[in-house]
Parts: C-alpha cells; sequence; structure tokens
C-alpha cells in the first residue's frame, strides 16, 4: 500500500491513501485455523481487493500513523497504520481520533453516567474526562489498524 504524507505532529503522522486501488492479492477460498493452506487446496480462484475491502467510504477516509503506547492494549502500535473513516458515526466503545484543544490523540470513546471520556489501553495513562470548558472534536472512527507481525 503507497501512503502520502500529509502531516506529522507529536503524536500522530498523517497519510493520504492514493487514489488508485490498492493491487489485487489472491485470496484462498475458504479459510484455515491459524495456519497455511495445504498444498491439497488449490482453490486461488477469488482476489481480494484491499482497497474494496478496507475502505468503506473512500473520500472520507484517510490514514494515520499511531506514535506512541497509549492504544497498545487494542492492538494499536506506535508506528502502526490507522485507516480512519470520517463517515462513521462514533459510538460508545468505538475507537475514534479525536482533537482536543488543538491537540490530536486516539483512544476510546467511554460514556458513563452522562459523562464522555477517552480511554487509553494502556494501564500507565489516565483516561481524559471531556468536559464543556474543552474544545472537543471526533475526526473519525478508526476502522483498522495495519502493523507488522
Amino acid at each position: 500500500m503507497k501512503l502520502k504524507s500529509i502531516k506529522t505532529t507529536d503524536e500522530l503522522a498523517f497519510y493520504a491513501l492514493e487514489t488508485d486501488k490498492l493491487d489485487t492479492i489472491s485470496l484462498f477460498e475458504g479459510s484455515v485455523p491459524a495456519g497455511f493452506p495445504s498444498p491439497a487446496d488449490e482453490a486461488m480462484d477469488l482476489d481480494l481487493n484491499l482497497h474494496d475491502h478496507l475502505v468503506r467510504n473512500p473520500s472520507h477516509t484517510f490514514c494515520v500513523k499511531a506514535i506512541g503506547e497509549s492504544m497498545k492494549d487494542a492492538g494499536i502500535q506506535s508506528g502502526d497504520v490507522m485507516l480512519v473513516d470520517r463517515a462513521i458515526e462514533p459510538e460508545n466503545r468505538s475507537i475514534v481520533l479525536a482533537v482536543i484543544d488543538n491537540e490530536f490523540t486516539v483512544k476510546r470513546v467511554n460514556v458513563s453516567d452522562k459523562k464522555l471520556y477517552l480511554m487509553p489501553e494502556n494501564e500507565n495513562f489516565t483516561p481524559i474526562e471531556i468536559t464543556e470548558d474543552m474544545d472537543f472534536k471526533v475526526w473519525g472512527v478508526v476502522t483498522y489498524v495495519i502493523h507488522k507481525v
């Protein structure tokens, strides 16, 4: 996947998906239990286009590279590429890209007792209670995280 760098802050690096569709990758028909298909499985007649599979709203989707460890327990590591969709309405427990007082952050939304919190997924970080005094916006919902294993 080719990414075009847009902007980098102390917390995040922003990227755009190129307008071309992602290359088609062969997809084995059927599923495999955490292993590799048997050599007898010659069914590679399906193609998987990653753009079609990962991007539901192309004109509202962009990539952001995570920097830091606040979401590591949600599987988001520093250096991972997150796909963010601005067309999806955030719900309780969604992971979102938010802006608080002109600072970007990625956290999990938690609504509790009519209060809104942005929750880190790392016990070494503190939840953020969103108050009326803050300039707060949700930029989009994180739909996928891409990282090397």
